[in-house]
């Protein structure tokens, strides 16, 4: 197939709220290029860019998904990104890519979460952003009002692409000279215009809006124009960073790309999406990985059009392909040897939504790690833990549509079925008063040599969080070494405590008295007496359950504040502050027993359409109240068994 430079490639994502026609604008732009010979659409399953099993039943995107058209002797790099929240990972990887991101935005129902939260970001990275307003041909569409939403909702940059006499006025703000020329009552001739139009795209300036119906084809034409015509080339951008370096797109340079995204396909393997950023890429290339400094040994060079492949002989700087077998994975650089640079990766939500997975039959258990390693490399919102404590291994994700997703690719894509559940929360145990003379007794006679310990301990609470032993011990009634003894069965009695058999924390044990037998004391003798005390005392000593208390950022709309505080109080969390971040957003800082967020995500998502999004971490233990303790207490069984 035909290679492109730089100054003749355009790459663009396409990006939006669910259902706001993203596919269906690349199944268009795609068959109106000549690139396909039918019209695919999203109902029938058989788009370009929606292929995976899992998009084809469910009828919308999951994936990140790649293909090009060509038009007027320019190479069109279609990123087409899921608009679903639990999949919003796949937008911030294609407005990594692209030199323009385009919001689809539906005339019938304006402005959504989707556009809003694509606009953020691509202004983030700071990426030209073009409003599509699709379905114009649909009953109750209403341009107009989109377009005076858009206005509303962004701001003075936005404005229709066929309004010449508005635009020409933020053209002119682009440049002094073109600003001179304005205010003398001179038109712009064509070129200085699309120069013009191209300057405010990339300094985020202006923010057109055109219309197109993708299914009749109106407008599909002229959005090829505009973005061959328009739309910033990579050498035109001022490239990508690399610590304080800024790196333009350059063919002649040494070799420097960027994967943005890795696929893992079970037929080729590892399948990685790459733009090149300087240089060119060739089947013979061996470049160096920034990150680990080996050289990277890869199988083919593909420019995807969704599952179709072609395979260029080279491609060069700005040009996105797609490579196998390769070792690298998401987030690195790839290089010259002769000049090692790395490019800043990219920033992804971090998971909210967790469970626990375990497999369906037994002998898929082993295969469960390596399945949910290469689920994660494709997929940078998910994250695994083995959770060590509980013997769970734990899934996390951004909703619960992410995880079923996740687990049917497990069984489609490696052969690993498995069921999820809610993760066992850590409890910790405690006591809140101090006990004195406590005796643990051990005496065992058999015959021969037999076997005494008696020790007398105090328990007490303690701020330190693992245990605490000290000694006491007057006259030699236990000799001291038996004390590393003592500690020994004090150390393995806390791993289980006496309520719930969860790990025993905050205790202070001194040894203060004993006894011993010159020939039956032995050390499993007294490492048995300290455990008998060790039950006495902690049931003696107001025993109580701890609970993980989680700090959580909760970022919404002010216009949901009130109402996520609300939820937040009524499941026995703080709200700590507020802080108004710009843009009609807050952020929220609270505390949050664990056991009250395993719905939280889905219910944030729920109470605010979506807009809204938080993070949490492990703060703190806190005392369970009282009346929960019998419920905790009772489940303790079945995780004893679990775990």
């Amino acid at each position: 197939m035909k290679t492109y430079k730089s100054a003749s490639i355009r790459n663009i994502a396409l990006a939006g709220h669910g259902g706001s026609g993203k596919t269906t604008l690349a199944e268009a732009l795609i068959f109106k290029s000549g690139g396909s010979d039918r019209f695919g659409k999203v109902a029938d399953g058989n788009t370009i860019t929606d292929y995976d099993p899992e998009e084809i039943k469910r009828k919308i995107s999951l994936n990140t998904s790649l293909a090009y058209a060509e038009w007027k002797n320019t190479k069109i790099n279609i990123v087409d990104t899921p608009g679903q929240f639990d999949f919003i990972g796949g937008m911030y990887e294609g407005v990594r890519a692209a030199e323009t991101v385009i919001i689809t935005v539906p005339a019938k129902d304006g402005v959504q979460v989707g556009a809003i939260k694509t606009y953020k970001e691509a202004a983030k990275q700071g990426k030209a952003r073009v409003f599509v307003v699709t379905k114009t041909d649909e009953e109750n569409a209403d341009f107009t009002k989109t377009l005076e939403g858009l206005k509303s909702r962004f701001g003075g940059s936005v404005c229709e692409l066929t309004d010449r006499a508005a635009l020409s006025e933020l053209i002119a703000e682009t440049d002094e000279s073109l600003m001179e020329k304005f205010f003398n009552g001179e038109e712009f001739s064509d070129e200085e215009f699309s120069k013009g139009l191209c300057n405010g795209l990339i300094q985020g300036a202006i923010t057109p809006v055109v219309s197109v119906s993708a299914l009749s084809g109106d407008g599909v034409e002229a959005l090829l124009d505009l973005i061959v015509n328009v739309f910033p080339s990579p050498c035109a951008t001022d490239g990508e960073k690399s610590g304080d370096t800024q790196i333009k797109y350059d063919e002649k340079s040494p070799l420097s790309a960027y994967v943005f995204k890795t696929l893992a396909d079970p037929f080729v393997g590892k399948l990685s999406f790459v733009k090149i950023i300087t240089g060119s890429l060739a089947a013979k290339t061996e470049p160096t990985n920034a990150r680990t400094g080996e050289v990277e040994r890869f199988g083919k060079i593909l420019a995807l059009k969704g599952k179709k492949q072609d395979e260029p002989s080279e491609a060069f700087a700005g040009d996105i392909i797609a490579i196998t077998k390769l070792d690298a994975t998401t987030g690195d650089t790839l290089c010259d040897a002769s000049k090692i640079v790395s490019f800043e990766r990219s920033q992804f939500p971090v998971p909210c939504f967790f469970q626990a997975v375990a497999a369906k039959g037994k002998g898929d258990e082993a295969k469960i790690s390596n399945a949910l390693v290469r689920i994660i490399e494709e997929d940078p919102t998910l994250s695994y833990v083995n959770n060590t404590e509980t013997r769970q291994r734990v899934l996390g994700g951004l909703g619960d549509q992410h995880l079923d997703v996740a687990v049917n690719k497990m069984k489609t894509k490696f052969g690993v079925e498995v069921e999820l559940s809610p993760p066992i929360i850590a409890y910790r145990e405690t006591i809140r008063k101090k006990v004195t003379n406590i005796e643990g007794k051990h005496k065992k006679q058999s015959g021969g040599a037999g076997q005494f310990g008696v020790v007398v301990m105090e328990f007490e609470p303690h701020t330190e969080d693992g245990l605490v032993f000290e000694e006491r011990v007057f006259g030699g009634s236990v000799p001291k070494q038996f004390f590393p003894a003592v500690e020994k069965g004090l150390k393995e009695s806390v791993e289980h405590g006496v309520l719930a058999g969860y790990p025993v924390v905050r205790l202070k044990a001194t040894l203060v008295d004993g006894k011993y037998h010159p020939v039956d004391s032995k050390e499993i003798a007294f490492v048995q007496a300290a455990r008998l005390a060790f039950k006495e005392g902690v049931r003696a000593a107001s025993p109580c359950l701890l609970e993980p208390i989680l700090s959580m950022k909760i970022l919404v709309g002010d216009e949901n504040t009130g109402d996520v505080m609300g939820v937040v109080n009524k499941r026995r969390g703080s709200v700590l502050g507020t802080n108004p971040t710009g843009d009609g957003m807050t952020e929220i800082t609270a505390e949050m027993p664990q056991a009250e967020t395993s719905d939280f995500a889905l219910v944030i998502l729920q109470m605010t359409k979506g807009l809204g999004s938080y993070t949490m971490q492990f703060a703190r233990y806190q005392e369970l109240p009282q009346n929960l303790e019998a419920e905790v207490i009772a489940n303790a069984p079945k995780v004893k068994h679990e775990a």
